[in-house]
């Protein structure tokens, strides 16, 4: 035994012989690797000095007698054959008699199968089947459009130097098999097997086949449901055909539908060379017709475009370093190469972006109206900076390792139109990003863009500080907070970035990223672990689909707009002129009060240092005549203590206590007075204040302000919270229980608010002179940030003041909401003509959709027909033409059905004259309604040619 308790490695043996003794070895227990193969060295020498006869006897083998064993069972006997000599095992092993071709032929003839191995890693399988697809991708695309045109019937067998192949066909309710004829000449199967309306799960010698319907009706599925996996997909189709589930079948079906989404891209691509719409930005700058169709002769609007951009971070990509597995790579890349910028696009401002806190750029002024200065006041944005995460100092924008991807960053037009996108990789919404998709958005779109963003106020700063600035000044751009999240800035924010006081922003709230992002974030089960291309993929995909559900909306859109803006008008401009002859005021007095409140809050500064001082300093008199007064009375007590222990026994818990505490009441009577003597010193005083001094009373006014701010500040939070719970649980999607538990916060936070209120008004009261208190209702109806600025100044009573009067801002909020509303229906009737002249030009991919587009078109067209015909309809309902219109392209294109129906008129003879007189016009409609379908049938054929 070991001294541990357990076996030595070594041990001590003695050999005998009749009870003597005659030697004594150690002997290893557990050998170690080393002396476990010299001594497995020693024992292979020594077999390979034996004979193979010697080997046998060692044994006890002889193959000869093999045949002779008397044994019945076949399997003892083929183990007694397989008992290899020993050193032999190698030379068995090797194959090199041709030992490996008789055992496969044997195993061949009795048809034992088994899965064959394949050395290949999953990246290049995913690679090679890649390259097998893209070489006959063409002759792909050429196929689907001849089905497409004239799907083939099927006739198999009786050619020569033909072949038939069985392809078992899945259709949506039903599986078949196909037989599919083909000639020496076909390379790939799939091809033929295209022309009848199928697409292979394999490139090179499929055996199954998935239908081109199946493929474009899960396409059409996840359009409408993006929550819709293909693994649910695939289960569908499983439970419809009555076979078991198989993960296999999910691969086979994912792969089909990226090469079916790659031939409609294909298809797309052949389409935009022939009708010249190939360049880089071309769908860029015809993404939205109503925001880009500029048209000749038509009114200047003060903003040429308006869009806005904001980051997401539901579209994540988990990283594949932390997943099961080995990581997923895949070389191919997303399809529309304009919708997201790349990575080094992006990078070049990284090293831009200075801090919002040390931002000193100066103002700059746009235009003649000093009422659109966009201001870089330090109190317009400092408080921007605390309330919004995407204004705070970029390095606590990091994101959790978890994700390689953290969102997109994507800029929308006012139609919700896709513009350009960016991810956010392995960080917060960097500033970075915005400056990318400005800079973009400049070089394409030019001058005088209107852009929102949550936080345009502290980007605004960030531009100055960077490249962009020449630039963002030269073209005019400016920046805009989106209207709901105008109303969480501060007052002098607003009156410098919401929507409402910029010229030429209409009635539009600038809220598209959000009405955007509630539909992508559906796609976010399906994107999170999806490689870097199927995640793009997509995207692309989500909107491409949402762009033209935004398109067929336009009509109602616009519609919506102007019956808004026409309400606005009527009722708001009525009591708007009953305010005038009340107040005797005119427009540019609204504008003058606004430039008076401006003036005002830019006045307001923060609490100067000397102040700030003084009100330390007066804090700490008054902590240190409450350390006198304390000290005082200990002091008291303990005279006291020693007259009591002269006089009667006091017990010694007592006597203890007493002794504590004026032992430290004395303590901080020294700190108090230590540090009452260092501000004296910083305030240069020679003499303490005394409550009789004048400098004691006017600090003790302001320190009634500070706690009456305080009560203000508190007071806000409160409000501010029950607002937007109030929003939250309006929203969809909230579960019961959140629902139950919002609720509850709101009854607290109502008690809350209430108590808050009476603290409120009490401070409020010690006011000189007093501030008139607040009641419920009117704390209730505030629903803004900027109605709680004008109450937090107590050093000058501004009741008043002409701008601050209730009844004067109410008159000036109605004023511009008219003027608002007054652009809007110009800019309503500009896009009308735009998108009246625009969707005629729209050409599908396919043949087969021009008859669903010009459903989409006929539909536009009733509801702008419908706008002309509202009570106030300033505008005109005529086509009109195209600023940038290539001279070269035949024009002879004629007009579509609803055209006539509509009775519009072309300002030439691009289209077919329409006969204003003719009453009945169903025969012309009939003559042209197939006009433009056969042209493009035509077209689409000369591709295949």
């Amino acid at each position: 035994m070991g001294k541990h308790g357990g076996l030595s490695s070594r041990v001590n043996v003695r050999v005998s012989r009749n009870g003597r003794s005659v030697k004594q070895q150690k002997r290893t227990l557990n050998v170690t690797g080393a002396a476990k193969a010299r001594n497995d060295a020693q024992i292979q020498a020594r077999l390979a000095g034996l004979s193979t006869e010697q080997r046998e006897l060692m044994h006890g083998n002889d193959f000869a007698d093999y045949e002779a064993m008397d044994v019945d069972d076949p399997q003892e006997k083929f183990r007694a054959m397989m008992n290899i000599p020993a050193g032999d095992e190698g030379t068995v092993e090797s194959s090199a008699g041709g030992e490996l071709e008789i055992c496969q032929e044997i195993l061949d003839q009795l048809h034992v199968t088994g899965k064959r191995f394949d050395p290949r890693t999953r990246r290049d399988r995913t690679h090679l089947n890649n390259i097998a697809w893209s070489e006959q991708m063409e002759a792909l695309v050429d196929a689907y459009l001849l089905w497409r045109r004239d799907p083939l019937v099927t006739e198999a067998g009786g050619y020569e130097d033909t072949r038939n192949l069985e392809i078992a066909t899945i259709d949506f309710f039903y599986q078949s098999t196909l037989s599919v004829v083909l000639d020496a000449a076909d390379r790939y199967p799939n091809v033929s097997i295209a022309q009848h309306g199928y697409l292979g799960t394999s490139p090179r010698n499929p055996t199954t086949a998935i239908a081109f319907e199946v493929l474009e009706a899960y396409r059409q599925l996840h359009r409408v449901c993006p929550k819709l996996s293909i693994y649910a997909q695939v289960q569908a189709l499983c439970h419809l055909h009555g076979r078991p589930f198989n993960r296999s079948f999910v691969e086979q079906f994912s792969g089909s539908f990226d090469v079916y989404l790659e031939i409609l891209h294909r298809v797309d691509t052949h389409v935009n060379v022939r009708l010249r719409r190939d360049s880089s930005e071309w769908r860029l700058r015809h993404a939205c017709p109503p925001c880009m169709y500029t048209l000749e002769n038509e009114p200047a609007l003060a903003l040429s475009l308006l869009c806005s951009m904001d980051g997401n971070s539901s579209l994540k990509l988990v990283d594949s370093s932390v997943r099961y597995g080995s990581p997923c790579q895949d070389e191919r890349t997303h399809h529309i190469k304009d919708l997201f910028l790349l990575p080094e696009a992006v990078n070049k401002f990284k090293d831009e972006v200075v801090s919002s806190a040390s931002s000193k750029a100066p103002a700059v002024q746009h235009g003649d109206d000093a009422s659109v200065e966009q201001t870089t006041s330090v109190l317009s944005t400092a408080d921007c900076v605390e309330k919004w995460r995407a204004a705070a100092p970029e390095e606590r924008k990091r994101a959790f390792a978890l994700f390689h991807t953290t969102g997109v960053f994507a800029s929308f037009c006012r139609h919700v139109h896709p513009l350009v996108f960016c991810d956010m990789i392995r960080s917060g919404e960097l500033r970075k990003y915005a400056l990318a998709v400005i800079d973009k958005l400049m070089s394409v779109f030019g001058q005088n863009i209107g852009l929102a963003y949550d936080i345009g106020c502290d980007t605004w700063k960030t531009i100055l500080n960077s490249s962009l600035r020449d630039r963002a000044i030269e073209q005019n751009l400016r920046l805009i907070v989106p209207a709901f999240h105008g109303h969480q800035h501060n007052r002098l924010c607003q009156l410098d970035w919401h929507p409402m006081y910029i010229n030429g922003a209409g009635k539009e709230d600038f809220e598209g990223c959000e009405r955007a992002f509630k539909d992508s974030n559906m796609l976010a089960s399906g994107t999170r672990l999806a490689s870097a291309f199927h995640r793009h993929q997509a995207i692309e995909q989500h909107w491409a689909f949402r762009s033209l559900d935004k398109h067929a909306d336009s009509g109602t859109f616009l519609l919506h707009n102007y019956q808004q803006a026409l309400g606005i008008i009527q009722k708001d401009g009525a009591d708007l002129r009953n305010l005038f002859a009340k107040l005797g005021t005119t427009p540019a007095d609204f504008a003058q009060y606004l430039k008076d409140e401006k003036a005002y809050l830019q006045g307001l500064k923060a609490e100067p240092e000397e102040l700030s001082l003084r009100l330390e300093y007066l804090e700490s008199l008054e902590a240190l005549d409450e350390a006198q007064y304390r000290a005082n009375t200990a002091s008291l007590d303990r005279q006291k203590l020693d007259l009591d222990m002269a006089a009667t026994q006091v017990r010694g818990a007592t006597i203890t206590a007493v002794k504590n505490r004026y032992r430290h009441t004395w303590k901080k009577l020294e700190d108090a007075e230590d540090h009452t003597a260092a501000l004296e010193t910083r305030l240069s005083l020679e003499e303490r204040w005394t409550p009789a001094d004048r400098a004691y009373q006017e600090a003790k006014s302001e320190m009634v302000m500070r706690k009456y701010r305080l009560a203000l500040d508190k007071l806000e939070h409160l409000v501010v919270q029950r607002l937007l719970e109030l929003t939250k649980i309006s929203m969809g999607g909230i579960a019961y229980k959140l629902r139950e538990k919002i609720g509850q916060a709101l009854r607290t936070r109502a008690e809350a608010i209430r108590k808050a209120l009476d603290e409120y008004n009490k401070q409020a009261t010690l006011l000189t002179p007093p501030r008139p208190k607040l009641r419920w209702e009117e704390l209730i109806n505030m629903s803004s940030i900027g109605d709680f600025d004008l109450l937090r100044n107590a050093r000058q009573d501004i009741r008043q003041l002409e701008w601050a009067k209730p009844v004067h801002r109410e008159a000036t909020r109605l004023h511009f909401n008219v003027v608002r509303a007054q652009e809007e229906l110009l800019r309503c009737n500009v896009e009308i003509r735009r998108l009246l002249t625009a969707i005629p030009t729209s050409c599908p991919r396919a043949v087969h959709a021009w008859a669903e587009r010009d459903r989409i078109n006929a539909t536009i067209a009733q509801h702008l027909l419908q706008i002309s015909r509202l009570p106030g309809f300033t505008g005109e309902l005529k086509i009109g033409r195209h600023v940038s219109r290539d001279e070269l392209h035949p024009h002879e294109v004629p007009a579509p059905a609803w055209v006539a129906t509509l009775g519009l008129a072309a300002p030439d003879q691009d289209w077919i004259d329409i006969d204003e007189e003719d009453e009945d016009g169903d025969s012309q409609l009939r003559q042209n309604q197939h006009a433009p379908l056969k042209m493009l049938k035509s077209s689409l054929c000369s591709l295949i040619a």
